[in-house]
């Protein structure tokens, strides 16, 4: 479901005494970390995470970055509560003490993570405080940021990094804690433009200790290395209880007498707005794509895009699929549901070759893309294949694989959905095609 190494897995005899002390340790076999792939190993992962419950744990936070930074680097202790609250979803709740610097005194923390908002306890303003999750940070507590698992709430924690990765290795197994852990260095693609001036993912490296038995996450590393300067955050979870937590520690300490303050929108009301390109009408100057008016589903514009299909010189883009049903289907070759879920949408490409229709195959970091286009040419008729180098997956935000895109004749996202533990692959096509064939109606 995930990600293909760009390399093979890396060795050097330090790494190899590693392991093996680690074997003596585990009575682990030392073929498993070298039979098996980072891709493999972030693929359990996904569905390990998706099976659990939820979990309780202890955790710490901390940087290094040489005596120059020793002093000015964070910290973060207590103990953490992954599980799904019954109203907001998957969350993270994390109670303890945090420091801005070493220097600094400490300060509680009670803070829950969920997908679409943060929420914490200000014990001094005796309020409680929600906000959107947003581009913005203003009035978020500086302890958020350094809660650095929060990916593992959404369906696919580690696409974030690896959907701008550079190469992805696997490296030799370590131990975190006592657990036996699968290393994995996913290194970014430099980021293009100025740099946030937030620092906001801007860190170059990470890297994923996961529980070779168990397939959870133990332990990341987000590496800023700019040469002569190289710093680490990393945050690390002991003591780990794989367990449903009781409701109440899946939500922030709410005192009787202290004030709520929310700031998210209200039911009907849209989401905070970030600035986007819009596409103008052709008779005046006014934006296709207005801010929607309260009670209305807002309208969501597929993003820019630019690709060629294997084979061909024709560039597809926004302007050429005017007026034309498209789907982006994002597979892998690698990725275990991708091998049913093709099938189906090739099925679906054919139901409508005779329409204004377009089916484009995204394929995602491919090791050899010249075996999979000649493997493809001979499944897959009315399928274009793109293999895809630009970066398309994260501009739509495709976090899982397989996901299919339906964009209408207007190039609206009228469509898009990724397979789950709750959405099969028949249904996530099904589904597709019932959209396809709303759009083709219009």
């Amino acid at each position: 479901m995930l990600y293909q190494t760009t390399h093979p897995t890396r060795f050097t005899l330090t790494r190899l005494l590693t392991l093996f002390v680690a074997v003596l340790a585990t009575g682990a076999s030392p073929s498993v970390a070298q039979e098996q792939s980072a891709n493999a190993v972030l693929e359990a992962s996904v569905n390990a995470l998706q099976e659990i419950p939820g979990f309780r744990a202890q955790f710490k936070m901390g940087g290094e970055g040489g005596a120059m930074f020793k002093d000015t680097l964070p910290s973060m202790s207590g103990q953490l509560f992954f599980g799904t609250h019954p109203e907001l979803g998957r969350v993270i709740h994390c109670i303890g003490e945090a420091k801005d610097q070493q220097t600094r005194p400490s300060k509680p923390i009670d803070i829950l993570l969920a997908s679409d908002r943060y929420i914490w306890t200000d014990n001094s303003e005796q309020t409680i405080y929600e906000k959107p999750i947003s581009s913005s940070s203003r009035g978020i507590p500086s302890a958020f940021p350094l809660v650095l698992m929060h990916s593992i709430l959404i369906d696919d924690p580690y696409a974030k990094d690896a959907d701008n990765a550079k190469t992805i290795d696997l490296l030799t197994q370590e131990v975190v804690g006592d657990v036996l852990c699968d290393v994995i260095h996913i290194k970014k693609n430099p980021p293009s433009g100025r740099t946030s001036r937030s620092g906001k993912d801007t860190y170059t490296d990470a890297r994923w200790y996961i529980g070779a038995d168990d397939k959870l996450p133990r332990k990341i590393e987000h590496i800023t290395d700019a040469g002569l300067v190289k710093i680490t955050l990393y945050f690390e979870l002991s003591n780990f209880s794989v367990v449903e937590p009781p409701e109440s520690m899946l939500d922030v300490t709410r005192p009787t007498g202290f004030k709520f303050k929310s700031s998210m929108p209200k039911v009907g009301e849209p989401e905070e707005e970030q600035p986007v390109s819009r596409p103008v009408s052709e008779n005046n100057n006014t934006p296709a794509n207005p801010r929607p008016q309260p009670n209305q589903p807002r309208t969501v514009f597929a993003p820019s895009f630019s690709i060629t299909p294997a084979g061909q010189e024709t560039v597809v883009t926004n302007s050429t699929q005017a007026d034309r049903v498209t789907v982006m289907y994002f597979w892998g070759s690698w990725c275990i549901p991708c091998k049913d879920v093709s099938p189906l949408v090739s099925a679906m490409a054919d139901d409508f070759a005779d329409e204004d229709f377009d089916a484009f195959a995204i394929a995602l970091r491919e090791a050899n893309p010249s075996e999979v286009e000649s493997d493809f040419e001979d499944q897959h008729d009315q399928l274009s294949l793109v293999i895809d180098d630009s970066g398309i997956a994260s501009r739509f935000k495709a976090r899982v694989l397989p996901t299919i895109v339906v964009i209408d004749r207007d190039g609206v996202i009228v469509y898009q959905r990724g397979i789950s533990k709750d959405l099969t692959g028949e249904d996530l096509v099904a589904a597709a095609k019932t959209a396809v064939s709303n759009a083709l109606s219009k």
